[in-house]
């Protein structure tokens, strides 16, 4: 894994975790119990404090990068699909975020919240509860409870991802 200390503050990164070799943390950054960050992923602390919680994934090209006016804080067991972009403050427990969503600088995405593939949140932004938000710019689409099939269906994605930590750590193999 590339993880690299700057301006004397180094990544934490959970024994239990995985960071793939292909993807960068820089700085003032914790990763949590159980997080999965994909190649070509970026996690740069280096403006201000990232916090990544247990159980999360980082898909394959996905950015995260912090501020110096707040703690970029995401909660525990959340997806972000491949090439979102993290420019929140913070991201609630079992929220998922899109494939290619943007959160602009400081939006507030709530617990259980769902941005939609492509959605742009824009800056200051503050979702709610269990909501789906959709389009350019995100709007409220629909209620999404803990009994909704999409909810589930995430949930399946984020415990597939956790348990696939073990696999990468023992058996990925790089090929000349």
């Amino acid at each position: 894994m590339v993880v690299y200390e700057l301006d004397g503050k180094r990544p934490q990164v959970a024994e239990s975790a995985f960071v793939h070799p292909m993807a960068c943390v820089i700085g003032d950054v914790v990763i949590g119990e159980r997080v999965f960050v994909a190649p070509f992923a970026s996690v740069r602390g280096d403006r201000g404090r990232i916090e990544i919680g247990d159980g999360t994934n980082v898909q394959d090209g996905v950015v995260v990068h912090s501020d110096p006016s707040f703690v970029t804080r995401i909660g525990r067991h959340v997806n972000i699909a491949h090439n979102a972009v993290v420019h929140a403050e913070y991201v609630g427990d079992h929220a998922a975020i899109g494939m290619g969503a943007v959160l602009m600088l400081g939006s507030r995405v709530a617990e259980g919240a769902i941005i939609g593939n492509g959605a742009l949140l824009r800056a200051s932004t503050v979702t709610e509860p269990y909501k789906v938000y959709v389009g350019v710019p995100a709007r409220y689409l629909r209620d999404s409870p803990p009994d909704d099939p999409a909810r589930t269906a995430i949930e399946r994605y984020v415990e597939s991802y956790a348990e696939s930590i073990q696999v990468y750590k023992r058996t990925l193999i790089e090929v000349d």
